[in-house]
């Protein structure tokens, strides 16, 4: 991990008709990086433009499949090891007893067919499910309005009316004709509703709404969500209004009800027409119901297809399995899309590393060797381009790969520079330790790594939901262990004190006396903790320590500037570059921390008088050096040594 891997360039060549087979063999070995050879050549003219454009259309359809999955609640099982999916899929490939190239049209039409299918069940699933909710309403509007009409058809009780409407008191003339409109209408739209009613009317009609609120007196009669998972709250209304005014009064009361969006049901008058019409719906409900549910039972079955493996297959969904063969074939025709076309043969250059050179040519013979129909490919290596530099390939494992990825997100090291990674490996779990420093909170870290590392087989074998952090395992148990360590050094459990050599102090009353040439052994003494100046204390100390530590630290990437200078044999680097900020760095940083050492190990009888650092190190600047005390830098040097 010291340096990245030494690259060299290399020219391919090979035939058209055998390209997509090689370039599918080459992708394998993850060992190339092609450079772009068309790059003034427009996407679309491209040789391989049309199937990446496919490959985008499918994966367009996979994801409405897997949004159709998500609603439907069926869990997709992803996969995580690219190497075991391309070792099944050669195995798939194997049985087939067709090119492998084809394999492609197959499956577009597959899920083509698939995507078609469902779209259509789904389609008929809302439509099912808004009959459904419609026959529901009715009921609704059914059992809600029949406790308001008497044997005469006329409304019993008082109105429901807003506080702009006039509270209708005792009963209407039961020698008056009434008319009625009932329906439902979205419970946002109630109020608003009911005030567009009074200031239509005039205050002519008598209203009421009810709210349709799930209970155990609904006997199941809840409305259904349909396939976008759209189930909105509903409000059943009734409205009753003087039938000699004709067709003009009930016009405006129909026109408000569609401006609301609002479904219109017909009420029998009659009281004993309510049971037989309530129990017609509910007969057709139930009809309706049974429909619904096997068209949502052979959903569930076509997406619990796509759920479950491929019966060859590994412990990942199918619809998984068809989108990561089309990242790989996406890839592969990307990649012949940057190679040369001249007549009948393809003409390609690519960066490989010198250790993984016979290992993309024994890959070359051994197509060949499988396949005689496949005709060789011509690997050489070449001179560089003098113009572009060489990737960065830094080869990781399972350890060092989470520590990698936390520098790659600052940035990559340049060709053959020191990597940071190899030092960010102890640097940036201790550095956590500092910051989140307790031997309580430590341990249960630590414990947690460790069971992340020794866990790791049974918890992806089961799909645990901790699957996940097992690629930083190893980064949380180091994590874990340096938070206890400095914990230790802080002698902080859950923020209490642990008394482990007992203590250097003799406290009497406010007092605190110190022993004699007592240095306790490790860590902080437990008698700072809980007095009237541990904050001021601690402060201080922690202060100091990140300012080490950070200096520390630039010191560290300075002298990294000095290895790549050397390695790349860089004196203009090393003279102008490194030379001005080492020297930079230690005269000023370096020098406070040579007064922070110096300040902890000198006794003062009184602290108070003790230097201070930041006032030292102002007067480096303003006094060139001069001590607000009658030291000077020699002094405080020999008496440090």
């Amino acid at each position: 991990m010291f340096r990245s891997d030494a690259m060299a360039f290399y020219e391919i060549i090979m035939p058209r008709e055998g390209a997509w087979d090689i370039m599918n063999e080459l992708g394998e070995t993850s060992a190339l990086q092609f450079v772009d050879l068309n790059e003034d050549e427009q996407a679309f003219n491209r040789p391989y433009s049309g199937y990446i454009k496919r490959c985008e259309e499918m994966e367009l359809k996979i994801q409405t499949i897997e949004m159709a999955m998500a609603r439907f609640k069926k869990k997709i099982l992803r996969c995580d090891n690219t190497k075991a999916f391309l070792k099944n899929l050669r195995d798939f490939l194997a049985t087939r007893n067709k090119a492998e190239h084809t394999y492609f049209d197959d499956l577009e039409n597959e899920i083509e067919e698939r995507l078609a299918s469902l779209n259509e069940q789904i389609k008929s699933h809302d439509s099912l499910v808004e009959k459904y909710n419609h026959l529901v309403e009715y009921i609704h509007v059914l059992a809600k309005t029949a406790p308001y009409f008497g044997h005469e058809g006329i409304i019993q009780g008082q109105n429901f009316g807003s506080d702009e409407e006039q509270k209708f008191e005792g009963m209407p003339p039961r020698d008056l004709k009434f008319c009625y409109l009932s329906g439902v209408i979205d419970r946002d739209d109630s109020q608003r509703f009911r005030r567009m009613l009074f200031r239509a009317t005039l205050g002519m009609v008598w209203s009421v709404l009810i709210d349709i609120e799930p209970s155990a007196d609904d006997k199941g009669d809840v409305m259904l969500e349909n396939s976008k998972g759209e189930k909105k709250n509903k409000t059943v209304f009734l409205i009753a209004y003087p039938g000699g005014n004709g067709e003009f009064l009930k016009n405006k009361l129909n026109k408000i009800a569609d401006s609301f969006g609002a479904s219109k049901y017909n009420i029998p008058e009659n009281p004993g027409a309510f049971m037989s019409k309530l129990k017609e719906i509910r007969d057709l409900k139930e009809d309706a119901w049974r429909v619904v549910e096997v068209t949502r039972n052979h959903i569930d079955m076509v997406l619990e297809g796509l759920a479950q493996p491929r019966k060859s297959g590994g412990g990942w969904s199918r619809i998984e399995d068809y989108r990561l063969f089309l990242v790989k074939e996406k890839a592969v025709y990307h990649n012949l899309n940057m190679l040369e076309l001249q007549n009948t043969v393809f003409h390609g250059a690519c960066w490989c590393p010198e250790a993984s050179e016979e290992t993309v040519r024994q890959t070359l013979m051994g197509l060949s060797g499988r396949r005689a129909h496949v005709a060789g490919a011509q690997f050489q290596r070449t001179e560089p381009p003098t113009k572009k530099s060489p990737p960065t390939y830094i080869r990781t494992n399972e350890f060092t790969a989470p520590f990698q990825e936390i520098v790659n997100t600052y940035g990559a090291p340049r060709y053959r520079e020191v990597n940071p990674g190899l030092f960010t490996c102890a640097t940036f779990p201790f550095l956590f330790g500092v910051m989140f420093g307790d031997m309580g909170h430590g341990a249960i870290l630590l414990a947690f790594g460790l069971y992340l590392i020794f866990k790791k087989d049974d918890l992806e074998r089961e799909k645990s939901s901790l699957a996940g952090l097992l690629s930083a395992r190893y980064l949380v148990a180091l994590m874990g262990f340096f938070a206890f360590y400095c914990g230790f050094i802080y002698n902080d459990f859950m923020a209490v004190p642990w008394d482990f050599f007992g203590t250097c102090y003799t406290v009497s009353g406010h007092t605190a006396t110190k022993a004699d040439g007592c240095v306790y052994p490790f860590g902080l003494d437990p008698s700072w903790y809980h007095k009237s100046n541990e904050l001021a204390y601690f402060n201080s100390f922690k202060m100091k320590l990140s300012v080490i530590i950070g200096v520390s630290q630039m010191v560290l990437g300075t002298m990294l500037k000095l290895f790549n200078a050397i390695h790349f044999r860089s004196p203009l680097d090393f003279f102008f570059e490194w030379v001005p900020q080492i020297i930079f760095l230690l005269s000023t940083f370096g020098y406070m921390i040579l007064l922070i050492f110096l300040k902890w190990g000198t006794f003062y009888t009184d602290t108070s008088k003790a230097p201070s650092i930041i006032n030292v190190f102002i007067n480096l600047m303003i006094k060139a050096g001069e001590f607000v005390r009658n030291y000077d830098i020699c002094e405080l040097i020999l008496l440090f040594l």
